[in-house]
């Protein structure tokens, strides 16, 4: 299994899934993460993922520097979501190997 497709799976179960897709007004926010107009979880899922998954699927290289981490850690802080933090934190490790 993927990290995408693990770190899909821990959002189900920490209850960070959503079935709803924000608008593509929100969507196409200028700030880093969406600040202003999505939730942490809304932007790993609909803009960070699908981002992602095209990039692999297109054959193009992903990011060489990645630093989702930290902004995960203080998006959860006041939230028991172990798993899917540390499943940031293998994506972040991954991608900053590569280079």
């Amino acid at each position: 299994m993927s990290l995408l497709a693990e770190l899909k799976q821990c959002m189900r179960n920490e209850g960070l899934w959503s079935g709803h897709a924000p608008s593509q007004i929100d969507l196409s926010s200028q700030q880093p993460f969406c600040v202003d107009t999505l939730s942490f979880e809304q932007w790993l899922q609909f803009v960070m993922i699908v981002r992602f998954e095209q990039m692999i699927k297109s054959n193009t290289s992903l990011p060489t520097q990645c630093d989702i981490a930290p902004m995960a850690q203080e998006a959860f802080k006041d939230r028991s979501l172990n798993s899917t933090i540390e499943k940031i934190n293998k994506i972040d490790d991954l991608l900053n190997q590569k280079h």
